[in-house]
């Protein structure tokens, strides 16, 4: 269907192309909402500012760097402690927040030599402190204060202190997402190449995107250490300022949120060749195919899936457990960005949920690309949510829990809708095999609370209202209080008398028995294929010409024999024409009436592989990220690359591997490839030819989608 405008919404129907439901037979070569525009006035945006995205997002996770706004000291204060990303240092980041807390007078006059003097002072204040950021905030930006050259000033009066300026006022861009980028870009300007990493091990990486959410970070550094695999740097999760100086020297790049930090990604991909994965991190399925990633591109893929059976073994059992009550539960993500793509297929796959609405505060459309290409038909999909539009998306989908941030949350709890904070996580972390059943255990534990049921009623019913004790306050009285007592005490009796049994113990007996059927119950498709494929599959391997291989042997000959056949032609042409000529009435028929079956095969073999493509290409856009890259060329490299390696694994070739980049393809193709042989049994009784005939149109299809058709107006732009 066309973009969607709200009943709410028809006092602002520009509000129209940012709201779109996925239909049967859809692409988003059709309709892709708009996104990463200016918020239209009068619809009330639940977006942060620029500033807060590089400051609060990025720069302040940062574990022992001072941050220094330059403005009012609310801009410091509402971007201090109000993420949990904590550290092992001690939090550092966590406890302090510093300001150059600028007043009216020095809006008038300029706030410069008050900046130079809260640097000093903080530096003096923590002298074992060497690194710090300082930011502009709307206040410095619109008075012109230039902060470079105090910033210069300072480091040549201490010497041994290194300063990054981060210049994204507020108002920079339309949303935090602009702040993403000037930091980004800024790093990878200033900083990156300035410092050498000490290298402890053969295997390097940089993690990018991740920002130690309620110890997300310590997941992947357990994973990597087991693996032995040696992180440069964090960006900027657990991050130190100087091993962010030292991510050129990483082999490879693995990024998590690409939203927020696929631009140095990018950058660095192009100044040092350093390849880029894109993970997704959360998730159970998604975090085995992580590590296979990984493994694939060192060729340590034992040492991955050694992590993934320990990990499987210590926490299958109790995704299953929550599986079992969570299957078919509705959910709606209205969160920043890549939550969006990154947990969509997770909560579907993992544990049988529904996503039935998403909406993003500061996704691109290519953000947008993404989660459409892996959310089912009815979703809805919401770019800039209003609250307004929030209250008409939960009367029409009814879900059963919202993840969201603190602020839309405030609204879910009081229409009595159970909501699970998507942003800094309730009790984290949600990542890796770990994260995926805390993540399964705060929505069940939101979806089956006793107390929000008890929420949703009202338990006066025809009793008299409480009285007052002469201040306005409600008392209750003792009868009514003794009642809420009872009915509370009595459905957490009955909702935690189901989850008392370990769920070792409770998984064997409520596993489905889909296990034990599924033998008896499998389609005889396996059995019934090789009967029923056109006939056109079965003549084409005894048909094919053997052209390819003769010809190199028949070439040379022929040039030999020719000038001792070309007499005796001659001579025996008068002969040969007569006989043409009675033998062609005879062989003209047969060839007519051959030509229509040569064709009608020709026709089926073709419709083949287009359906098998199509297929194949409905899995890429749902399981994989590379054909999603932020530019057209981009993501052309990658769809050739990764390609052209899984032709090669499938059919047997020998993969050369002479670069980085080369590498990086190979991760993802492999990842494929195997991925394509468990689900499509028919690719197991292809030609090789054919497989590459197919592979060769999920080419053309995937450019087609994503670049030629594509909506997103940003794939060309020349700068990340």
């Amino acid at each position: 269907m066309p973009m969607k405008l709200f009943k709410c919404d028809e006092t602002i129907p520009e509000r129209e192309k940012h709201i779109y439901i996925k239909e049967k037979g859809e692409d988003t070569t059709q309709f892709l909402p708009s996104a990463h525009v200016e918020t239209i006035p009068g619809s009330l945006s639940e977006r942060g500012c620029s500033y807060c995205g590089a400051k609060l997002v990025i720069g302040g996770v940062l574990k022992d760097t001072i941050q220094l706004i330059h403005g009012p000291v609310g801009c410091a204060y509402d971007t201090w402690h109000t993420k949990r990303y904590p550290s092992d240092n001690g939090n550092f980041q966590l406890k302090y927040v510093w300001s150059s807390d600028m007043k009216e007078q020095h809006v008038v006059f300029g706030g410069e030599k008050l900046l130079k003097k809260a640097m000093l002072e903080a530096f003096a204040e923590f002298p074992d402190i060497k690194r710090m950021m300082v930011y502009t905030t709307c206040s410095t930006a619109l008075i012109g204060d230039d902060i470079k050259p105090v910033v210069k000033e300072v480091e040549k009066e201490l010497g041994d202190v290194d300063i990054f300026t981060v210049e994204c006022p507020g108002f920079a861009g339309v949303s935090q997402s602009k702040g993403h980028h000037v930091f980004n870009m800024g790093w990878m300007t200033d900083k990156v190449g300035t410092y050498e990493p000490e290298i402890t091990s053969p295997y390097t990486i940089n993690v990018i995107g991740d920002y130690n959410i309620q110890g997300d970070t310590f997941v992947l550094e357990k994973y990597m250490e087991k693996m032995g695999v040696q992180i440069i740097a964090h960006f900027t999760g657990n991050g130190t300022y100087d091993s962010l100086r030292g991510m050129h020297r990483a082999q490879l790049n693995v990024t998590n949120c690409a939203r927020s930090a696929g631009y140095i990604a990018n950058e660095l991909k192009k100044k040092y060749g350093i390849p880029r994965i894109d993970v997704d991190t959360w998730g159970f399925d998604y975090a085995k195919e992580g590590l296979r990633k990984i493994g694939a591109f060192f060729g340590i893929e034992d040492r991955a899936e050694a992590v993934i059976a320990e990990e499987v073994a210590k926490y299958e059992s109790k995704l299953a457990w929550y599986k079992e009550r969570l299957t078919g539960k509705k959910v709606c993500i209205w969160t920043g960005g890549p939550r969006l793509w990154h947990w969509t297929k997770a909560l579907e796959d993992d544990l049988g949920m529904k996503v039935v609405a998403m909406s993003s505060k500061f996704g691109h459309q290519e953000d947008f690309e993404k989660v459409i290409a892996r959310g089912e038909e009815g979703t809805i999909y919401i770019d800039d949510g209003n609250e307004l539009e929030f209250f008409e998306v939960l009367e029409m989908v009814k879900p059963d829990l919202v993840l969201t941030g603190p602020r839309v949350g405030a609204l879910v709890k009081k229409l009595h809708l159970p909501y699970v904070n998507g942003h800094g996580y309730h009790n984290g972390p949600y990542m890796g095999f770990e994260g995926a059943v805390n993540m399964a255990r705060d929505m069940y534990n939101a979806i089956y609370s006793p107390l929000m049921k008890l929420a949703q009623s009202d338990i006066r019913g025809e009793q008299n209202l409480p009285s007052t004790n002469g201040n306005g306050n409600g008392k209750a009285t003792k009868e009514l209080s003794e009642q809420v007592v009872s009915l509370v005490q009595q459905q957490v009796k009955e909702a935690t008398s189901q989850v008392k049994q370990p769920a070792k113990e409770v998984a064997p007996q409520v596993q489905p028995q889909a296990k034990e059927v599924a033998p008896q119950v499998q389609p005889q498709a396996k059995e019934v294929a090789p009967q029923v494929q056109p006939q056109a599959k079965e003549v084409a391997p005894q048909v094919q010409p053997q052209a390819k291989e003769v010809a190199p042997q028949v070439q040379p000959q022929a040039k030999e024999v020719a000038p001792q056949v070309q007499p005796q032609a001659k001579e025996a042409a008068p002969q040969v024409q007569p006989q043409a000529k009675e033998v062609a009435p005879q062989v003209q028929p047969q060839a007519k009436e051959a030509a229509p079956q040569v064709q009608v095969q020709a026709k089926e073999i073709a419709s083949y592989i287009q359906e098998r493509a199509a297929e194949v290409t409905k899995l890429i856009q749902e399981r994989c990220l590379w054909q999603f890259h932020s530019r057209a060329w981009d993501r052309e490299e990658n769809i050739n690359g990764v390609l052209n390696m899984t032709a090669q694994i499938l059919t047997g070739e020998k993969v050369v591997l002479e670069t980085l980049i080369d590498r990086g393809f190979y991760a993802d193709a492999k990842i494929l490839s195997a991925d394509l042989e468990i689900r499509f049994s028919w690719l197991n009784s292809m030609e090789n030819s054919q497989k590459k005939a197919v592979l060769e149109a999920v080419k053309a299809m995937l450019v087609d989608i994503v670049i030629t058709k594509s909506k997103n107006g940003e794939l060309h732009y020349s700068l990340y």
